[in-house]
Order: C-alpha cells, then sequence, then structure tokens
C-alpha cells in the first residue's frame, strides 16, 4: 500500500533537492526536500511503500527483484529527480565500535586501525568494510579521498575502506565525516578517541547493485543515529551540551542512540514484537495516576512489549553512566521516531516508567510545521534527517 504526504509549496528562490531513502524489513520510506540558502527547507513529499513479507529478512535483501520494482515505482512518484540522494544503511547490519588509540596523525592511524581489525577486533561477519573517524586529539585533519574511476557505484570496492585510504562509499562521503572536529583544546594525553563503522562487503554490495538497477545514484551512505541527529539540531529539542537518548522503533527493531553534546557515544539496535497486533485498547477511564494499570483483555502484549523497551533503555543508560564512567553526566531526556501506530502510548508509557522527559519528534521551527505533515514527522524522522544531508558528499 503506496502512501504520500505533499506540501503544496513553492520557494521563493530556487534551491537543491534532497532525497532521503530508509529501507527495513517491512517499508521503504522516502523524503523529499527542497534545501534553500538562509531559509527553512521544505517538506516536498513523503512516500512510503510497504513491503510483502520475505522481500527482506533482517536487513538482507531475499527477493532483489521485487525490491528493484518496488523502488522504481516509488522514484516515478516524485514530482521531479532529486539532485541528490542518501541512504540509511540497515542498522542490524552495521558494528559501531569506539576506541583509544594513539594520538597519532590519520594517515598512520589509518594503518593502525587496519592492523586492529585484521588481528585485533572481533567482527560478526568475514570481509568487513569500513570506515573510521579521529574524534580528538592532536594532529587532527580530514583524510583525503580519491575518487573512484569507476562510474557505477558496485562492485568489489564500491564501500569506502577508510583505513586504506581509497575510494568513496557510493561515491558519497564517509560514514562519519559529519562528525569531523575542530582541532582539540586539549592535547595532554597521548591517546585520542576514534570511532569505527563496519558493515559485510557482500551485503553493501548487493544494496548498492539493488539502488543502481533501479536508476538510483547515491550521494551518500550513512548510519541512522547520524541522520538522527542532524534533524535533531534542525529542530532544537534539546541542548547540545546535553547528554540525552535518541530512538527509532520499528515493529521488530529499535536503535538507541546516546550523544553527549554533538558526540555520539554509544548506538546499538535491539529485537522487538511490536508486530504482534494487540485486541484491546487502553482503558480510558483509568486515572492518570495508573494509567497503565489497567487494559483491556488482549492488550497485555503491548504492554509486556512496552516494558522490555523501557527495561533496555534503562540498561544502557546505567551502563553508560556506571560502567563507562560517566556519573557526572546527567540525562535530559529521551527523544522517539518511529512508524509504529501506538507511538503516543509508548511515549506515556515510558514517560510513567523512566525519570526523564520523553517526547515525540516534533517540528518546533518553520521546518515540518504544515498541518499536512506534523503528524507523520516522527514517522519520516529518519529520511528527513538523511535528505538534510542536502549536497554534502
Amino acid at each position: 500500500m503506496l502512501t504520500s504526504s505533499f506540501v503544496f509549496l513553492k520557494a521563493l528562490k530556487p534551491g537543491q533537492t534532497s532525497l532521503g531513502i530508509e529501507i527495513s524489513d517491512s517499508t521503504i520510506k522516502m523524503s523529499k526536500l527542497l534545501l534553500r540558502n538562509k531559509t527553512e527547507p521544505l517538506i516536498q513529499m513523503n512516500l512510503t511503500e510497504e513491503l510483502p513479507p520475505q522481500v527482506i529478512e533482517e536487513g538482507r535483501i531475499k527477493e532483489p527483484l521485487r525490491l528493484i520494482q518496488t523502488l522504481q515505482t516509488m522514484m516515478e512518484r516524485l514530482d521531479s529527480k532529486p539532485r541528490h540522494i542518501h541512504l540509511v544503511f540497515p542498522s542490524q547490519l552495521v558494528m559501531v565500535r569506539f576506541l583509544k588509540l594513539p594520538d597519532i596523525p590519520e594517515k598512520d592511524l589509518a594503518k593502525l586501525v587496519d592492523f586492529e581489525i585484521k588481528h585485533n577486533i572481533h567482527l560478526p561477519f568475514e570481509n568487513p568494510l569500513y570506515d573510521f573517524v579521529k574524534m580528538n586529539g592532536t594532529a587532527h585533519k580530514k583524510r583525503k579521498k580519491i575518487k573512484k574511476e569507476s562510474e557505477a557505484p558496485t562492485g568489489k570496492d564500491s564501500f569506502l575502506e577508510a583505513a586504506a585510504g581509497k575510494e568513496e562509499l557510493g561515491r558519497g562521503k564517509g560514514l562519519f565525516d559529519d562528525f569531523q572536529e575542530e582541532e582539540s583544546k586539549v592535547g595532554i594525553t597521548n591517546q585520542c578517541d576514534v570511532m569505527l563503522v563496519a558493515a559485510p562487503k557482500e551485503i553493501m554490495d548487493q544494496y548498492l547493485e539493488v539502488l543502481d538497477s533501479a536508476g538510483i545514484k547515491l550521494t551518500s551512505i550513512e548510519i541512522k543515529a547520524l541522520s538522527l541527529f542532524r534533524l535533531l539540531q534542525s529542530t532544537s529539542l534539546t541542548k547540545l551540551k546535553d547528554t540525552f537518548l535518541i530512538v527509532d522503533l520499528n515493529e521488530t527493531a529499535g536503535d538507541l542512540s546516546i550523544f553527549h553534546g554533538a558526540d555520539l557515544k554509544i548506538t546499538r539496535s535491539i529485537p522487538l514484537n511490536f508486530a504482534a497486533k494487540s485486541q484491546g485498547v487502553l482503558d480510558v477511564k483509568t486515572s492518570t495516576d495508573h494509567l497503565f494499570s489497567e487494559f483491556l483483555d488482549g492488550d497485555a502484549d503491548f504492554r509486556n512489549h512496552c516494558n522490555d523497551l523501557a527495561h533496555e533503555l534503562e540498561r544502557l543508560m546505567n551502563f553508560y553512566r556506571y560502567t563507562l564512567n560517566n556519573r557526572n553526566q546527567e540525562f535530559a531526556g529521551v527523544v522517539i521516531s518511529g512508524d509504529l501506530k501506538r507511538m503516543s502510548e509508548i511515549v506515556s508509557f515510558l514517560t510513567e516508567r523512566l525519570p526523564i522527559p520523553v517526547q515525540l519528534f516534533q517540528p518546533t521551527s518553520s521546518f515540518g510545521q504544515s498541518s499536512a505533515l506534523k503528524d507523520d514527522f516522527s514517522m519520516y524522522a529518519v529520511t528527513l534527517g538523511l535528505a538534510l544531508r542536502g549536497a554534502e558528499s
């Protein structure tokens, strides 16, 4: 079933169009933005196409032809071809690690990361493709990248092998370039923080081949946490100096990410079971002090799934504060996105359970405040954040 939302607004000045694409086990979502200098972006279109069962399972493409056809159908529904197209890679296929390594120039650090990948870091898949960024320390400069000579974003070396300093990811930018920082103001140690991301090359190549067959030329690929953080920056829902959680939910999985200021500290994907349809509904006569104490028959599963989610959030926050020794950092809140039908009830449940504020992604500026799209803002948070990347490559 194909659904769409439009904003019939015309830009006063010409701008560039940008498209964000998210492919999950059950749906494909797209968001198209018009980006203009010195003015708020305009949401031109949001699209969702439900995928039949077994087309994609746990992020792995099982029926590529069906996926290609669906992507082509959705692209045909766009009123014009976007100039820049960005894809988020399935979180359950990505491993993110935070390493302490010697504070050396990035050219030398690339060789060290390559050695660590081959000899010391255990990965849950063979033949990985990976990228890294040096988060702080001295001699901090961006890596120079060499564009691939080949035109097609597929084949052996389509993914940015950052440790070897070779080519760009899908002819776009590396996964963590958004986290490049200024020269560190503190250089008192001989170690630096390095963020590493890795994904299985075979599956990455398959995604690139499918998109290329559908006539989609990517500008970039990144992970979900970065897309959501970019959208959060544009809506000013939280202060950058705070420590907070960003949570994205669908029927079978959840992405939990902790940020401190502009720094991603932890990101992980957890299995969920919201796919089971609850027959009961919340008893609206229940007092607000006991909002979730009484459910009609058949709704206990939904409550249990909410309990499981709350437990995972508590575990992650405790791990960050106590195991990782961040006791002086108080969490400012949780911001949630996703496409579940009962998102507002999940937010209410977590508000009752957690000692910090919980809220849905909501537009807090003129960006996205059209009544036609406001209700969809949380649902399309990932793809909107992707599209905000614009011409970055």
